[in-house]
């Protein structure tokens, strides 16, 4: 079914809608490699609840998760690269949407001599908030994840969820 000028109809998926959605997947991406914790916490809705680290980290709200990615990745000797790839959204006709992306990392912290790298599906919610689409819940479950000394990329430890 086609809505009526613009009008969307029960279940309808629109492409702006998914374009908004991934823009704003991307946004999150891209503050938080350039540690603008702040400006990606606009990208959140208010009582937004995060999930990392498979779980063991959890948090409630726009300002706890902030304040999390800011106390783990503020430090400016810590760099880190995320990359997610291969959306699958789903939009509801409520004004909601769910998106699994691919997630592809990297965190080096040269003062430890230490790199962590690897996959991981990233399930997240969105909310349409005044016309904008905004993340409602982020959470990731790992593929795998190495970690190994940054001066030789000698193995440390390996763990994948098989």
């Amino acid at each position: 079914m086609t809505g009526l000028q613009g009008e969307r109809t029960s279940g309808e998926l629109r492409q702006e809608d998914l374009s908004a959605i991934a823009g704003v997947k991307y946004g999150y991406l891209r503050l938080l490699d350039l540690k603008e914790f702040d400006q990606l916490g606009r990208l959140l809705t208010e009582d937004c609840t995060a999930s990392y680290e498979d779980g063991r980290r959890s948090f409630e709200g726009r300002s706890a998760i902030v304040e999390f990615l800011t106390g783990a990745l503020g430090d400016p000797g810590i760099v880190t690269q995320h990359q997610c790839h291969h959306p699958e959204i789903s939009v509801g006709a409520d004004g909601t949407a769910r998106g699994t992306w691919y997630l592809e990392d990297r965190v080096v912290v040269p003062a430890h001599d230490v790199e962590i790298s690897g996959t991981a599906f990233y399930e997240d919610a969105y909310a349409l908030v005044e016309g904008t689409w905004l993340i409602s819940h982020t959470g990731y479950r790992r593929v795998f994840e190495e970690r190994r000394v940054h001066s030789t990329l000698a193995l440390i430890s390996f763990r994948s969820r098989f």
